[in-house]
């Protein structure tokens, strides 16, 4: 359990010995910049136990002395058996007859007084050996929790301190390294302005090749992200493929005017007569009716679903249809009713097809892909795909594009405006990387200063 001390000239370099010597696990004591560089004090982790054992170890507690009755003041005391057969009441003798000694009167006088004195005696004696008893066995159950209590004190102080120490050893080193590269950390600053996270935006600057400039940076970079950004083939989209797809998504992102662009842009390839439009809305107002209007224009009949046998119903009516688009309610991703929903379109036919707002933020948009990715079964992959919604409100894009690239989805369409059916167009991967770098380049009140990037893009992990 010896203090050890540590030099080196830099933190990380001394960090590295405290792990040779001591094991990841070390506890470090103290650290401050000394005449030779940076002095660290720390213990091997088993010497917290020994230390806590040393200090807690508690004496072992004296046998139970046996309760009987309580006093007044409430202090449970135990009589001997002469003290309870004293402190029987006598029965009284009868009065000594005439002429009888003096001696032998003042001696049954005094008997019955004297035997509560005997017994409040031996009571009062008796308690005082149990409280003498007791009070050792106290101080040892309250010393023993003391000691326990500190013990855990000491581990959460010392489980918090190695956390902010491991805090601040990252954001040394990740400053260490991009002083060392100043280009990477161009690539983060620009990748943290466009939207995307810190964890993608550290994993894919670390990976940078060393011998490359700022323009062979960029192509890098931009290539990685369109390499891990998956899009549909535009030979095998959805109105081509065909089938039962239902889009799915909060309220607000678009799935009533996608569902009549796709509808749209199927019956001028295929014909009406080769499509059909389901809808579950029937909670907002007038929602049936903008869909039925869409639907009147393209010569196109609209079913409504309120429940799985309306479902079954209306699925086997249009047996037979190339495509089939079930236009959803829009629910939070916080409303239990997701999962309700989830199950009335739990059909092996239907396809869910996710609709991601492109203004919306990335941590909500996170959200919205766990919530709505979970099928009945608590399987995570009941998703077909995904479509981008509201290119044209987003001032940053990136957020929605690092969802797709850590969950992997796969971008089916993109969505930039309301008109019916121009403004849908089938998922570019290139063109949607290059928007959302050329958004790092305007000027912003969220711009990121040099001495803060080190603080934003060490936060969190990133997991592949």
């Amino acid at each position: 359990m010896k203090l050890r001390r540590f030099f080196g000239p830099t933190s990380r370099a001394v960090l590295e010995q405290v792990r040779a010597e001591l094991g990841p696990d070390a506890m470090i004591v103290a650290n401050h910049a000394s005449a030779d560089g940076i002095e660290i004090s720390a213990l091997p982790a088993t010497a917290l136990p020994q230390i806590l054992e040393v200090g807690g170890r508690a004496e072992a507690l004296p046998p139970p002395v046996p309760l009987a009755t309580g006093d007044a003041d409430g202090v449970t005391v135990t009589l001997t058996s002469r003290a309870r057969q004293n402190a029987t009441p006598r029965k009284a003798e009868p009065p000594p007859a005439a002429g009888a000694g003096t001696a032998s009167a003042a001696t049954n006088a005094l008997t019955p007084a004297s035997a509560p004195a005997t017994a409040g005696a031996a009571s009062s004696t008796s308690a005082s050996a149990t409280a003498s008893a007791a009070s050792p066995a106290s101080a040892t159950v309250e010393t023993a929790r003391f000691t326990a209590d500190m013990g855990e004190r000491v581990m959460a102080e010392m489980a918090a301190m190695r956390a902010l120490f491991q805090e601040q050893m990252a954001q040394l080193a990740w400053s260490e390294a991009l002083r060392r590269s100043p280009l990477r950390a161009r690539l983060t600053r620009d990748l943290l302005l466009a939207g995307y996270s810190g964890a993608l935006a550290r994993t894919l600057t670390e990976r940078l090749p060393d011998d490359f400039n700022a323009a062979e940076a960029q192509g890098w970079l931009a290539e990685v992200l369109v390499r891990n950004l998956s899009t549909i083939d535009p030979t095998d989209e959805l109105v081509t493929r065909g089938g039962v797809y239902a889009l799915i998504g909060p309220t607000g992102v678009g799935k009533t005017t996608t569902t009549a662009k796709l509808a749209a842009r199927c019956a001028v390839r295929y014909g009406a007569g080769k499509l059909a439009l389901l809808t579950t809305d029937s909670y907002r107002v007038g929602a049936q009716d903008q869909l039925r209007i869409y639907a009147k224009i393209l010569g196109v009949a609209v079913h409504t679903i309120s429940d799985r046998h309306d479902l079954r119903q209306a699925l086997d009516s249009v047996r037979g249809k190339h495509l089939v688009l079930i236009d959803t309610v829009g629910i939070g991703q916080r409303d239990s009713r997701v999962a309700e929903q989830a199950q009335l379109l739990d059909h092996p036919d239907i396809a869910r097809m996710l609709l991601l707002n492109a203004a919306a933020q990335a941590e909500t948009l996170e959200e919205v892909v766990t919530t709505y990715r979970r099928s009945p079964d608590g399987s995570t992959n009941a998703l077909a795909g995904a479509i981008v919604t509201k290119l044209d409100e987003a001032a940053r894009t990136g957020g929605v594009l690092d969802v797709a690239i850590r969950n992997r989805l796969q971008l089916h369409y993109m969505t930039n405006g309301q008109r019916v059916p121009e403004d849908l167009a089938i998922a570019h991967g290139k063109y949607l990387i290059d928007r959302s770098l050329r958004a790092a380049l305007k000027p912003t009140a969220f711009a990121i200063e040099p001495d803060e990037l080190a603080l934003v893009a060490s936060a969190g992990g990133f997991h592949a």
